[in-house]
Formats: C-alpha cells, sequence, structure tokens
C-alpha cells in the first residue's frame, strides 16, 4: 500500500517530528521524557509572559500586552491539549485500528480516494502552518529591531530580540543567555502550534472515517429487503444492526479521546482570537493575521468534523424507512422499527465541558471572541 493511501499518514508523520507520536510501534519512556522536556521549557515561556504583563501593568509603561494575551492563552491551551493528547496516545492507536479494520464489514468504495486526498489536505496544511509560524517569528524579529529604538526614545527597558515578549528579573543581554532564550522559544512556538494544528485535523480525519462507514450502513440499509427470500434479508438486517452497533462503539472511543483536547482548546480560543484580532488591528501585523487564519480555520476543522458526524447519524433513520419493507413479516418490521428509534439518537463530538462540536459552538466563539475584541481594542 502506498504511502498516501495510508490512513492519517501524513498527520502521524507531523507528530513524529514534533515529539507528539512515537517513532517505533509503541511508547518508550523516552517518547514520554521528551515530551516532559517540552512541557518544562514551554512553563517557563509563559511564567516569562506573566512577569511582563505585571510589569508593564504595574509600571504603566506604553507598551502593548495584546501579544502577551495571545501567546499567554495559547501556550496554556496547547499546552493542555498536547499533553491530554500524549498521554492518551494508546487509546488513539486502537481507535485507528478499529476504524481501519474491515474483516467484518467491507470497506466503502471511496475508501481509499477519501484516504488519499486526507492525506494530500493534511501535507498542505502543515505547510500552510509551517510558513505561517516562520512568518509570525520574522515579523517579530522586525519588531525587535523596533523595540531597541522604543527602549531609547521612551526609557524602556524591554528584552528585545525574542520570539515571546518576557521579563525576567536578571539581565539576559549576553552571549549564551539571550541565544538560548531564542532558540528555546522557536523550539516551542514550531512545535506546539503546528502540533496542535496537526492534532486538530486528525479530528477531522478520523471523523470522516467514521462518516464513510455511516455512508456504507446507509447503503446497506437501503437494499435489506430488496431479496425475496425472508431469512436472507433477516439476516442482511441483523448486519445493519450489528454494523451500526460497532459505529456506535467506534464514536464513543472517538468522544472519550477528543473531548479533553476539544475542551482545552475552546476554552483558549476565544480569548487567542480575540488577542491576534487586536494585535493585527493595532499593529498591523501580518504574522498575527496569518497566525490568526490558521487558529480560525483550526478551531473550524474541530466544529466541522462534529457536524459531519451528526448531519450523517442524523439520515440513518431515513435509510432504514426507505427500504421495501412493506413486504416482509411482521416480525421483521418490528426489528427495524427498534433500528430505527435507536438510530434515532444522534450521535456527537463533545468538548469538554463546554458542549457538542458543531457550527453553532463555531458561531458562539466567534461572537465570545469580538466581545473580547471589544474589550481589549479599549483597554490596550
Amino acid at each position: 500500500m502506498a504511502n498516501d493511501e495510508r490512513f492519517m499518514y501524513e498527520s502521524i508523520k507531523q507528530l513524529k517530528i514534533r515529539c507528539l507520536w512515537p517513532f517505533g510501534k509503541s511508547a518508550t519512556p523516552f517518547f514520554y521524557c521528551r515530551h516532559i522536556l517540552l512541557i518544562l521549557n514551554c512553563t517557563q515561556v509563559w511564567i516569562g509572559v506573566i512577569l511582563h504583563m505585571i510589569v508593564v501593568t504595574k509600571d504603566h509603561l506604553d507598551v502593548s500586552i495584546s501579544g502577551d494575551i495571545s501567546v499567554l492563552a495559547a501556550l496554556v491551551g496547547l499546552q493542555s491539549m498536547l499533553m491530554t493528547f500524549v498521554w492518551k496516545q494508546k487509546r488513539l492507536v486502537h481507535l485507528i485500528h478499529e476504524l481501519t479494520d474491515f474483516s467484518k464489514f467491507n470497506k466503502p468504495k471511496n475508501y481509499a480516494n477519501e484516504v488519499h486526498q486526507l492525506n494530500f489536505y493534511s501535507k498542505m496544511y502543515g505547510y500552510y502552518c509551517i510558513v505561517g509560524v516562520l512568518t509570525y517569528i520574522y515579523w517579530r524579529y522586525l519588531e525587535g529591531l523596533q523595540c531597541y529604538e522604543n527602549n531609547e526614545v521612551k526609557g524602556l527597558t524591554e528584552i528585545c530580540g525574542l520570539i515571546a515578549s518576557i521579563w525576567m528579573p536578571f539581565d539576559v543581554e549576553y552571549f549564551p543567555v539571550k541565544q538560548s532564550l531564542y532558540v528555546s522559544h522557536f523550539i516551542i512556538c514550531f512545535s506546539m502550534i503546528t502540533g496542535g494544528a496537526a492534532i486538530s485535523f486528525t479530528t477531522y480525519e478520523v471523523a470522516v472515517g467514521i462518516v464513510l462507514k455511516l455512508q456504507h450502513l446507509q447503503q446497506f440499509l437501503k437494499t435489506v429487503f430488496d431479496n425475496p427470500v425472508e431469512e436472507i434479508c433477516k439476516k442482511q438486517l441483523f448486519h445493519c444492526i450489528e454494523y451500526h452497533k460497532h459505529i456506535i462503539r467506534l464514536q464513543e472511543l472517538f468522544d472519550g479521546f477528543y473531548k479533553y483536547c476539544n475542551g482545552s482548546y475552546i476554552l483558549m480560543a476565544g480569548i487567542i482570537i480575540a488577542s491576534l484580532a487586536n494585535q493585527y488591528m493595532k499593529e498591523n501585523n501580518f504574522g498575527a493575521l496569518l497566525h490568526l487564519c490558521g487558529w480560525l480555520f483550526s478551531f473550524f476543522i474541530c466544529c466541522h468534523s462534529g457536524q459531519i458526524i451528526i448531519s450523517e447519524s442524523e439520515k440513518i433513520p431515513n435509510s432504514a424507512f426507505e427500504a421495501n419493507w412493506q413486504g416482509v413479516s411482521t416480525d421483521l418490521q418490528k426489528m427495524l422499527l427498534l433500528f430505527i428509534m435507536r438510530s434515532q439518537k444522534k450521535l456527537e463530538l463533545h468538548g469538554a465541558p463546554i458542549g457538542v462540536m458543531s457550527y453553532e459552538l463555531f458561531i458562539k466563539l466567534i461572537q465570545t471572541s469580538y466581545s473580547y475584541f471589544a474589550l481589549l481594542n479599549q483597554s490596550t
């Protein structure tokens, strides 16, 4: 099987590069140690950002903290998301195995084409994230040059030239301390932002895999009673019932794994989007605009993933009702009626503790982000 036909091949490759997926068949202590080091490295950055915000606010300095707010919210949200993903990685391996096991239920006809497209989209999205992060870093470099001038004109003592604005209780303007801080910021910015984006896209990939099975089941249901032999119809109906149970189990695994990743993501997304929008409006920062578009698209992907599962699962009862059930026995009609009643409960992807991932949630987040933006625009 070619690499571009393997389910989630591109996303897993990107996750491996960002220390979010083991290179071997299973996670090793070294894999978890790498992630712990990344988390510790991240912690020292957001502590420095918090101290910078405190100093700016306390001393009433003429410095915008919109970037600080977006960086802090992004680091906290992504750190929670990545930790949840890594510690539950074995569950995702099990989910992928169950999703790609077609020994009992046949493979959907358009499965190979969909997987090929998903791998292509994952690759393109990964390139966009890399370009966006590098552009943002370059823009921060240009701002760092301006920062030195502002320090002289305004009498400030800002630490210039770093990706994140931080405050330290000691002087860092000498080699190799500042260079080490810059490398640390670069690793965090690249690994966490692009890693979080890759995780959000895996949500969509798994959702598409479940949707393909739901569509496959609908095809079975519409022809379940076409055979004139009642015993064969009964076996086909039992097959559809088992297929539906299989899909429900997959959805439960899917929801159980991603709901906490989605939840930590949602809690910070509104603040991040508002802060980046405010930063772009006030500083005309093109890197912030690319970053903002990436966050909007990433969150939309998660909401779209939940919505397509809801929409497709709601079609199951109609597909069952469209079957040629009028000429079958009363027992088969009763079995079909029970199936229809059970399938009326739609499948949902949650973002704990916020709610259900859907278009409605995306609109609510945009509304919330606008409220945050209006507040930041007045206070910063």
